[in-house]
């Protein structure tokens, strides 16, 4: 809600050199409140109900490896390493590159994944993890976003959810255990 706020502030203060106008007019603050929360019932309803073995792979991913919509996004299947159980997430938040764990339950969803995309032909040798309908594009955000709302939806959960829940809820189950 202030976004416009700024950009009237500039407008007056620079182009027309009236920064007067707007000199009274402050700043909303907008209290944050606590996130939402699934439990692990809850969790594994959502994941049943996604629409398809990619989806349940993704957002299992997302949870599992508390990886961000753009993250899993842009994964490709030589981000994989099954020997050291970690995933290489390149150009994260920030830009940064990092490691992710892979648990042993989430790297057999992501070999039983990849044994169904590249037996249907719809992923390369070395392309994205989870390609979009061509198999040179990779599955979008909004692509990730619609499936976890429809999969809220067929589970029946009455919370908010996104893809930013899954990718939090490490965080917040370590923050209200201790």
């Amino acid at each position: 809600p202030n976004a416009p706020l700024t950009g009237r502030k500039v407008f007056f203060d620079c182009p027309l050199d009236r920064a007067e106008v707007m000199r009274k007019m402050q700043p909303v603050h907008v209290p944050h409140g606590l996130p939402v929360v699934l439990s692990r019932d809850e969790v594994a309803r959502l994941i049943a109900a996604a629409p398809n073995l990619k989806y349940r792979a993704a957002l299992s991913l997302a949870y599992g490896a508390g990886l961000r919509a753009s993250e899993v996004a842009a994964l490709k299947v030589t981000d994989i390493d099954g020997q050291r159980m970690v995933l290489r997430i390149e150009q994260g938040k920030g830009q940064k590159d990092r490691y992710a764990m892979l648990p042993p339950l989430l790297l057999e969803l992501l070999r039983c994944w990849w044994r169904h995309a590249h037996g249907l032909g719809k992923m390369l040798p070395n392309g994205w993890l989870f390609p979009g309908q061509n198999p040179i594009d990779s599955l979008s955000t909004r692509q990730l976003n619609r499936a976890i709302h429809e999969a809220a939806y067929a589970a029946s959960l009455d919370k908010r959810v996104s893809m930013h829940t899954l990718h939090h809820y490490v965080t917040h189950l370590t923050m209200y255990t201790h």
